[in-house]
Order: structure tokens, then C-alpha cells, then sequence
């Protein structure tokens, strides 16, 4: 039997090129998101065609505001590759990448309770999932 892993051991990275670890993450979540293609025919019940079809990849991570690199990148449209390391990255340990993501929302919160929030979201071409 596997051991659970612990959320406060993993790391999330963007990379242009370089991985550059984020900072200050609060959570990261990622998902994979499918049209299904079904038609149904005349007297039929049940459908004559289920497929998959359209495919999507999303990711969002909430982060403490360190400066507007996330904004700027939201802003500049520019794609980035979006790195998970669940249990962190030592070598051996998954990792999750979402290719190509362009980030498409930027979030800011301030609460006199805590410290600056952002969130960013976005969606990529493809995901793959392997190891450090």
C-alpha cells in the first residue's frame, strides 16, 4: 500500500524556458476536462455514439503577492509551461506538466486578516505526467 502524500510538500514551477519555482503557493489544483460526443437515434434509449471528444487542460494556484509577474504574464498572452511536484522535486518523484498554458485570469485580494492573495488561472495545449 502506497503512503498518502502531504500538500505541503509539493512545489509548483512556470517555466519560459528556465523552471522557476512559485513562490509562496497556497494551493494549485489542475484538472483535465472532456466533451463527450453523444447522439442518440430514433427509438433508441440508449446512445448509438458515445465518444470523447474535445479536450481541455486547465490549472489555478492561489499565491501570498510577492510583485506583478503573474499579472504581467497574464497581460502579455505569452505562454508558459506549468510544473506540479506533488511530493516536491527530488529526483524519482511525479511530476504533472501542463504545456503551453496561457494564463487567463489574475486575481487580487487583500484582507487586513492575512497577508496580499493572487490568484492565476489559465489553460494549456496538453498535459503530461512523468518524473523529476
Amino acid at each position: 500500500m502506497s503512503t498518502p502524500l502531504i500538500g505541503r510538500n509539493a512545489v509548483v514551477q512556470y517555466s519560459s524556458g528556465t523552471a522557476t519555482t512559485i513562490g509562496y503557493a497556497q494551493d494549485v489544483s489542475a484538472s483535465i476536462d472532456m466533451d463527450l460526443i453523444k447522439e442518440y437515434s430514433l427509438g433508441g434509449a440508449k446512445p448509438q455514439i458515445l465518444q470523447g471528444g474535445l479536450m481541455s487542460f486547465k490549472v489555478t494556484t492561489k499565491k501570498m503577492l510577492l510583485d506583478t509577474t503573474y499579472a504581467s504574464l497574464v497581460y502579455a498572452q505569452s505562454p508558459i509551461d506549468f510544473i506540479i511536484g506533488p511530493a516536491g522535486t527530488a529526483t524519482g518523484k511525479t511530476k504533472i506538466t501542463l504545456k503551453s498554458v496561457i494564463l487567463k485570469t489574475w486575481n487580487y485580494k487583500n484582507d487586513q486578516k492575512g497577508v496580499v492573495l493572487e490568484d492565476v488561472a489559465g489553460e494549456g495545449t496538453d498535459i503530461t505526467f512523468g518524473t523529476f
